[in-house]
């Protein structure tokens, strides 16, 4: 069981430190190292994470903390933003990540469903996000919350196109 809440600034560097960790564990034999180096210097900067962290109607920083209080994962939220391939708006779900250590745990479930919560308390209607077209594991995760495929947007790293899907679940009931 895992204890999730909203991350402050108190947790940059916590939510900085996983991200990276957790980044790499996943996804590091789609860059090069250079490349890697480069995205995650960008995407989990201090400058840009605080930035994001204190735009609360924009963001939703989540935290997962388990039984002894470690954080052991987290999640990122975008309120309100337009779905790829519809003209309908949601909420993305834009990172949701977990300690290498972690899996098998069923914490992803239990995040997800606290998300899914979350947007339904704001009225989101739908819950979105995209995943890599070579992650069929994560596809049949979230299909199995109700997800299902839109269509494909491109997404290329410094060595490979691979193409993203986008998943989109109505939780407006």
């Amino acid at each position: 069981m895992i204890t999730i809440r909203e991350a402050t600034i108190d947790d940059l560097q916590t939510l900085q430190a996983i991200g990276i960790e957790t980044y790499k564990d996943h996804f590091s034999d789609i860059w090069t190292d250079a490349g890697l180096q480069t995205f995650l210097s960008e995407d989990f900067s201090a400058c840009k994470l605080r930035k994001s962290i204190e735009s609360p109607t924009h963001h939703c920083w989540l935290i997962a903390l388990n039984e002894k209080e470690e954080a052991v994962g987290f999640s990122k939220v975008n309120w309100s933003k337009p779905i790829p391939m519809s003209d309908q708006i949601g909420a993305e779900l834009q990172k949701i990540y977990f300690l290498k250590s972690q899996a098998g745990k069923g914490y992803g479930k239990q995040l997800l469903q606290f998300i899914q919560h979350a947007a339904q308390n704001r009225n989101e209607g739908f819950l979105w996000l995209d995943v890599l077209k070579t992650n069929s594991n994560a596809q049949r995760f979230y299909e199995s919350f109700g997800f299902r495929a839109l269509g494909e947007i491109p997404f290329s790293t410094d060595i490979a196109e691979i193409g993203m899907i986008v998943m989109c679940h109505d939780v407006s009931r």
